[in-house]
């Protein structure tokens, strides 16, 4: 926000997570109803006295009726063209026919191509984004993968795309700054979001049950999603293994990260961009189910020497996968043969911002992301 010192900003969220992060005096949050998604890949309404199309028919009126009175220079999209359920499809419309710059954010891997052709197809993505976004930013590097690889895309759609780079802030100030009650040597275990990261926390401490004499403690990041009953057997299991610590949600995990010997995670995006950015020894063990996105990320970046990975039904087996941890934590004494990713990719956005209001005649004033 330093770079445009009259730019206001909103983000359009349904996390509840708001409230967790530093307060900016340009920037405000506007919230929806949330929804969570079930290990299946369907969602439900968080709020147990509505069901899931009337938690979208209200998340849709809301940002309509907050687009029709406060309509943005440039609204940002983040990974779902038609928002989580449609819910963006008016919207669209709206800002359309007010003139705003429409922009698609999408990760670096979204889906096997086969799945998320037949997605794209069946909602009308490929329709609708030629008909709105003037641009699809891609928050990754193109030598490192093409989400869009084997999709039916038309040249008009290809033409928006360009690549970003990886999306990584980097905090010198958290390299002066120790973990408070934590060993000086860990492991650290982290969920990301935590929603569907149980089974990774309980396949880590199998392994430290199964093998004792694992020498290096482990710290466990739940994350803010973490089911709150798993939550509590996680830490009342961790409490019996000497030196492992558990901790919720951190809204700055890089110190963490930073002071960890190693990593194990899942490889969410933001979890690989910390990672991968802090050049940090890392075992992935990626969701299979209900996308590839995990999987297709972390297999690629072990091709480039990145990272080591895991399966999930590798990581059931205790003893092995108490092996794959102490491979892990020896490999820290290895030199690491390295690939480096492209991230300067918020530098690259504000460049691409600041051209956008060029090309509007007028100096910065509202950016809108949903996301």
């Amino acid at each position: 926000m330093e770079r445009f010192p009259s730019l206001t900003a909103t983000i359009i969220t349904g996390s509840g997570l708001s409230g967790e992060y530093a307060a900016h005096p340009r920037i405000r949050y506007f919230e929806i109803d949330q929804v969570e998604k079930l290990p299946d890949g369907n969602y439900r309404s968080v709020d147990t006295s509505q069901s899931f199309e009337q938690a979208i028919a209200s998340r849709k009126r809301a940002i309509n009726e907050f687009l029709q009175h406060q309509p943005a220079d440039i609204f940002i999209a983040d990974k779902e063209p038609l928002g989580l359920s449609g819910e963006l499809s008016d919207a669209l419309k709206i800002l359309k026919a007010k003139g705003t710059t429409l922009v698609l954010g999408l990760r670096d891997v979204l889906d096997e191509a086969v799945k998320l052709d037949l997605e794209w197809k069946e909602k009308g993505i490929t329709d609708a984004i030629e008909a709105f976004y003037d641009h699809i930013w891609i928050y990754g590097s193109p030598d490192f993968y093409d989400p869009l690889q084997g999709l039916e895309l038309p040249s008009s759609v290809v033409s928006r795309c360009s690549y970003t780079g990886y999306l990584y802030q980097p905090h010198p100030e958290f390299e002066q700054l120790a973990p408070e009650g934590l060993p000086d040597d860990y492991l650290l275990v982290t969920a990301g979001g935590g929603g569907d990261g149980d089974f990774l926390m309980n396949a880590v401490l199998s392994a430290y049950e199964a093998d004792p004499s694992i020498s290096c403690p482990a710290v466990l990041l739940l994350g803010p999603f973490s089911d709150s009953a798993h939550e509590r057997e996680i830490r009342s299991r961790a409490q019996r293994i000497m030196g492992t610590a558990v901790i919720g949600f951190n809204s700055e995990p890089e110190t963490l990260i930073l002071h960890a010997r190693a990593i194990i995670g899942m490889c969410g995006y933001n979890t690989f961009c910390e990672v991968i950015a802090r050049n940090k020894e890392v075992l992935f063990v990626p969701r299979q189910t209900p996308r590839l996105e995990q999987s297709i990320r972390a297999e690629r970046a072990k091709e480039l020497g990145l990272c080591e990975v895991v399966k999930g039904e590798q990581a059931d087996d205790p003893a092995s996968f108490a092996d794959d941890i102490r491979s892990l934590i020896q490999s820290t004494e290895r030199p690491k043969p390295g690939h480096n990713l492209d991230m300067s990719g918020l530098q690259r956005i504000g460049e691409k911002v600041e051209a956008i209001l060029a090309a509007r005649n007028h100096p910065s004033l509202e950016v809108e992301h949903v996301g």
